[in-house]
């Protein structure tokens, strides 16, 4: 993950985190300094750029949400009722997706593109044509919603990363275990966008920057994924029907006005996306359970995970 801009970046750095915690309910610096905290001016400046924080009437305050452990069991058992209420909605798709994904020979690819293609990726442009989540300003230094929850989960999906050139986007799944995609941001990606159409043959230079990473077959043919939304592919359509299905059952079964009031979330588009990052996680959790899709190597197996087991969380999007 590139985390140059993310809040990850700078709640980690000093101890911006313990100022975090101690700002939850509000403090003046008065109250502030006498905790004894050590901080300076500049620290509060960069959580208040970075929207952690705010100060209303020279009162600081966090801006995020902090969980504590009972609140954030009480959510989970909520989100793991919605999530029982979608999974028999969507397993069928699922499943239709993951078979389709072996008769290309990339099954491995299945727990990713499930995760950040359609219930990490598709699902977004959804809820905000719904309106029941903002559009994100992408135009500052750093866009989206950051919150805590205690404890973590055990199984880590991690996020996705992208590198776009035009309606071209390279994607992979991350995780904070795996180290196998780190040297992806190193790599001349674009490269790869005229093949992801099947109508160029790389020459030895690209073979060469990727021959570690088994994003070849012996044909020289290009093995990651393909998603190809301009041509409704299957893989597009098959993670379209997940998703129409996926949306009107969580609409259904979320109660969203008594999820915000209930853990003091700061409006309603935040509390949806805070309680559907739960549900998905308890979604993939179910399908692992359920054998539809297993962990990727790099996943499961961080410290014997190779660079071919990267192309198991890669692929490539061709947008309309």
């Amino acid at each position: 993950m590139n985390n140059s801009y993310h809040p990850s970046s700078i709640v980690s750095a000093d101890n911006n985190l313990q100022l975090l915690l101690s700002l939850k309910n509000g403090l003046t610096r008065k109250q502030l300094d006498s905790l004894k905290i050590p901080y300076n001016r500049s620290q509060l400046l960069l959580l208040e750029s970075y929207h952690l924080i705010n100060k209303i009437d020279g009162i600081y305050k966090t801006a995020i949400p902090i969980l504590d452990v009972e609140q954030t069991s009480r959510l989970r058992k909520q989100s793991q009722f919605t999530a029982s209420k979608i999974y028999p909605e969507i397993e069928k798709e699922c499943r239709d997706l993951v078979a389709y994904l072996a008769t290309q020979n990339r099954l491995n690819n299945a727990y990713s593109i499930l995760f950040s293609y359609a219930l990490d990726g598709l699902i977004w442009p959804q809820f905000e044509k719904e309106g029941i989540v903002e559009e994100w300003d992408t135009t500052g230094i750093w866009s989206g919603n950051y919150w805590f929850l205690t404890p973590k989960r055990d199984v880590d999906c991690g996020g996705t990363n992208s590198l776009t050139k035009e309606n071209f986007s390279f994607k992979w799944n991350w995780s904070y275990s795996e180290k196998v995609t780190d040297g992806l941001w190193n790599k001349n990606i674009e490269t790869l966008f005229p093949l992801a159409q099947g109508n160029s043959i790389p020459d030895k230079e690209i073979i060469n920057e990727f021959a570690d990473y088994g994003f070849f077959d012996k044909d020289l043919r290009l093995t990651i994924p393909v998603i190809n939304e301009k041509e409704n592919n299957d893989l597009y359509l098959l993670s379209i029907k997940i998703i129409d299905r996926l949306l009107l059952t969580f609409k259904a079964n979320t109660e969203v006005e008594q999820l915000k009031t209930s853990y003091g979330f700061n409006n309603s588009s935040e509390t949806v996306v805070i309680f559907y990052h739960e549900v998905m996680f308890d979604l993939m959790d179910l399908l692992i359970e359920k054998q539809v899709i297993q962990l990727p190597t790099a996943f499961k197996s961080p410290d014997k995970a190779t660079l071919k087991d990267a192309a198991d969380l890669c692929f490539i999007v061709i947008s309309k």
